[in-house]
């Protein structure tokens, strides 16, 4: 006899092949019945909205009337929302915008009455290994999840403790049928005998408890009225004398909390095929959304946020609140089928709308704080250079800045600064309006020149500004063209540490101080893809296309900089029709900007194409020196291995698609062996494959990194994949058409390769941060109004005592910035969040926090951990390698 914990609830996808306006309709009619039955039922215990908030938001913008009622059964805990924003998807997007989804997700539950403390995701494709750290960090030791586990290689029973990478263990239980096992449960014998009692032997028998959970819902589904008598028919038929009774995630959990004795412990992530599909290759749908949400997160993360934070210690203050509209507007395309790609053209249409409103929003709030932190810094045309990092920064920085002059270079008050010119363009100033006693006349305004520089810095304060001075000068050189013959066979740029030559076509790279070279550098693949939305996957019999080839079209060099552009191009089937039919009619053009920048490292990589083909897969290919039989990739505060080329022989017999090796990244991926690796770092390439070694011209085995580009498809699902067989994913037979998935326009991709000695955490993020977070600088001056959004409208700045050289604080320990927020509670207060990258337990100093009115520490949530630093007073925060410290910091004003 067992006690069947049955969870009545709906599974509410915002937006599919249907759009959010079409959820909103149908949530007030199913959410209102849900308030009225709780209300006037006594023996319904308990309902459950999804652990969405981001729906409960929804509806009361529609029903405003309806949020006393809403209030009382969630305070009553009879209705459970939250703890998420949005049940997000875990690989395509990054650490902090999960931390902001449960962050807002649970505020705003909480400010209803009670926020669900489960971590529930029902239906997210697979569950990166750091969950249990990141749901640690916000009070949640629990999830209950469906896909991605495999019984016979991770776990024997349906509970167990995940412990991740950042050592933090929290109590697991696995959906084993699905958030839909008991969907439309009623009482009749042959529905219960023949599929409701099997499906409970069968979670009995993976669980060994006493007590079971069995979820009672399904997509868009209304609340059951009759489900208490429906579940005392089946205790009453029960022949294991089992009791059903409804009850709620949060007491199931409770259970499993006071029964964990014997619990096995698991470690790692659940992205396996094995029950459900996971789509493994959705890291390359719709690439233009997820390359645009990589560079909102971005730009929030590593530049706005961080001026935010800036302008609140000098006493300025910013409306966070738009910060907090463009968050949940992101975090509104995070769902797994939103960011996945997985939709229809009118639900992507929506997704791309939400997700240039917070780039305009980010881009808006940004302009005016660094204008008003300017106006007191800065003399008219000076240029402040921030320093988003924890650390001093010293090296080359791209300045914009425009001039009345034609030459000019910065200064720091005392000596001219190393400048190069990278494009300098003349613009017309058109002419203005002066009104006067005859009324208006135009009146000409003189040309002036915009400029692009590299320029050297030095020690700009960490987390803060320095403020130059932009005079005129005949001393600064620009970037020198060196025009190339379309038929040239040779061409060269270099750094102190890199070179790379173009010979015959091919390119290579060469580590000048340890000698490795990379000959045919790169490649781009192309396949066909008889996919759909949610999946790769091949044509029978077609093989794909390579383009090993290039052309060289120009080099600028300079001091500071130097470029290389090439083309690759490659006759292609122009459609799946064509392809079968062996026709070659298309062009897929690839134009190459490689870059090198004095001091740094890295060789920058941006790939520009128009496509103009559908149903097919592009891929980057690039050579390496190394041999290895795993691949290394970034997810949250740590590293993920992987083994590379998995045995899927006879992957049909068990798995629902194949489990082939294509994998996600959260942005770098790496691969290494003794003494030798290479470290890739994309701006929004989230898919990736390592090919496995194959003999080189030297007479090694090296493997190459597979980064796709992009897929293009025209169909949200389809029946009997090669890789995917049976039903369609999705919509069970409706095909919808996506014309606009096919990706037809032009798309830029960037990434930058790095040769080291190795590929631990530490390295990967010292190569992310200088690839990612590059310093950048604002002018103050009146000469151009259109460079930033919102720059020629006027605002009344307050006056006040600001430095021209500014910094937060420096940390002076092997630790990360992962964000400076702001604080939901304290308006004078910012949330530092930093992580170890390192082997070892980071002691944190607390040095360059002494001089703020308050440092404590926090969880995700900000709430308090430990005691406020006192000055004088001891004090061990200890962070944890692959894991993260939160510090809420006020400021003195």
């Amino acid at each position: 006899m067992a006690k069947v914990h049955v969870i009545p609830h709906t599974h509410w996808d915002r937006e599919w092949y249907f759009t959010q306006q079409d959820s909103d309709v149908l949530a007030t009619y199913n959410f209102t019945k849900v308030i009225e039955t709780l209300e006037n039922q006594a023996s319904y215990s308990c309902y459950h909205l999804d652990g969405q908030s981001a729906i409960v938001e929804d509806y009361l913008k529609v029903l405003p009337h309806m949020r006393e009622r809403l209030g009382k059964l969630i305070s009553d805990k009879k209705l459970f929302v939250g703890p998420w924003y949005t049940q997000t998807d875990t690989y395509n997007v990054g650490a902090e915008s999960i931390i902001r989804n449960l962050k807002y997700g649970m505020h705003i539950a909480e400010e209803l009455g009670h926020s669900m403390r489960v971590g529930y995701l029902p239906d997210t494709f697979g569950h990166n290994a750091q969950m249990p750290t990141l749901f640690k960090g916000m009070g949640i030791d629990n999830i209950i999840f469906w896909r991605g586990i495999d019984y016979d290689q991770q776990v024997q029973k349906s509970h167990f403790h995940w412990q991740s990478a950042g050592d933090d263990t929290i109590y697991a239980y696995n959906l084993v049928h699905g958030y839909g096992a008991a969907k439309n449960i009623v009482p009749d014998a042959d529905h219960l005998d023949k599929k409701i009692f099997p499906m409970i032997e069968k979670i009995k028998s993976l669980s060994g408890l006493d007590e079971v959970l069995i979820p009672s819902g399904g997509d868009q589904v209304n609340i059951d009225p009759n489900l208490p008598a429906t579940l005392a028919a089946a205790t009453e038929r029960s022949p294991a004398k089992d009791i059903y009774t409804i009850s709620s995630m949060e007491n199931f959990v409770n259970y499993l909390r006071h029964n964990s004795e014997e619990f096995e412990t698991y470690r790692g992530e659940f992205k396996a095929p094995r029950y459900t599909r996971i789509h493994k290759t959705i890291g390359s749908v719709r690439y233009d959304i997820k390359k645009l949400n990589f560079e909102i997160e971005q730009f929030l993360v590593k530049k706005l946020e961080v001026v935010i934070a800036i302008a609140k210690a000098q006493g300025i203050t910013v409306h966070t609140e738009l910060v907090d509209m463009a968050w949940k507007k992101i975090l509104e395309c995070h769902a797994h089928d939103s960011i996945g790609g997985c939709n229809s053209d009118a639900t992507n249409a929506d997704i791309m709308h939400r997700l240039k409103q917070a780039e305009e929003i980010c881009h808006g709030l940004y302009n005016l704080v660094v204008k008003e932190i300017a106006s007191n810094a800065c003399q008219d045309n000076e240029v402040m250079i921030f320093n988003s990092r924890p650390i001093p920064y010293s090296g080359v920085v791209q300045v914009v800045a425009f001039s009345k002059y034609e030459q000019i270079t910065l200064c720091d008050g005392e000596q001219s600064l190393t400048c190069e010119i990278i494009r300098r363009e003349r613009l017309d100033g058109g002419k203005m309006i002066e009104v006067t006693k005859d009324g208006e006349r135009e009146v000409d305004v003189p040309p002036y020149y915009r400029f692009e520089l590299n320029v050297i810095v030095s020690d700009i304060p960490a987390l803060g500004y320095q403020v130059f001075q932009v005079p005129s000068s005949d001393t600064v050189t620009a970037m020198q063209r060196v025009e190339k013959n379309p038929t040239a066979k040779e061409a060269q740029i270099e750094s102190q540490s890199l070179a790379v030559r173009f010979v015959n076509g091919h390119l290579s790279l060469e580590d000048k101080a340890t000698g490795r070279v990379i000959n045919q550098l790169l490649s781009f693949e192309e396949q066909a893809d008889d996919g759909d939305s949610y999946d790769f996957s091949p044509l029978a019999g077609d093989m794909p296309l390579v383009c090993r080839e290039m052309t060289c079209l120009s080099v600028l060099q300079g001091e500071l900089e130097q470029r290389m552009t090439l083309r690759a191009e490659l006759a292609v089937p122009h459609d799946l029709e064509s392809r079968i039919a062996g026709e070659k009619a298309a062009l897929a053009s690839f134009d190459i900007e490689l870059k090198l920048i004095h001091g740094d490292q890295q060789l920058h990589v941006d790939v520009t194409t128009v496509n103009q083909v559908c149903d097919h897969r592009v891929r980057v290919v690039i050579n390496s020196d190394v041999n290895t039989q795993q691949s290394l990739s970034t997810q949250p505060f740590a590293l993920m291995a992987r083994p590379i080329a998995p045995a899927v022989e006879g992957w049909r017999e068990r798995f629902r698609e194949c489990p082939i090796d294509i994998e996600t990244t959260d942005g770098a991926v790496a691969i290494a062996e003794a003494g030798k690796a290479m470290i890739i770092n994309g701006r929004g390439i989230k898919e990736f494959q390592i090919l496995p070694a194959t003999d080189t011209a030297a007479g090694d085995k090296s493997n190459a990194i597979a980064l796709t580009l992009f897929k293009a498809t025209g169909r949200l699902g389809k029946d009997d994949l090669l890789w995917r067989p049976g039903r369609a994913s999705g919509i069970n037979n409706t095909v919808v058409y996506t014309p606009d998935a096919q990706l037809q326009k032009s798309m830029t991709f960037g990434f930058s390769i790095a040769l080291t000695v190795d590929a631990s955490h530490q390295t990967v993020r010292s190569t992310e941060q200088a690839f990612l977070d590059a310093p950048f600088s604002y002018q103050k001056q009146a000469l151009n109004s259109f460079e930033n959004r919102l720059e020629r409208f006027q605002v009344r700045f307050d006056s006040r005592q600001v430095a021209k050289r500014f910094g937060l604080f420096e940390l002076h320990q092997a630790l990360q910035l992962s964000s400076i927020g702001h604080s939901f509670y304290h308006d004078n207060a910012v949330i530092v969040r930093l992580y170890n990258p390192t082997e070892q337990a980071v002691q944190l100093d607390i040095t360059p926090f002494v001089h703020f009115a308050e440092v404590e520490r926090v969880n995700h949530r900000e709430q308090s951990l430990e005691q406020p630093f006192e000055q004088g007073m001891a004090q061990e925060w200890q962070v944890k390698p692959n894991n993260c410290i939160d510090l809420r910091i006020s400021f003195k004003i």
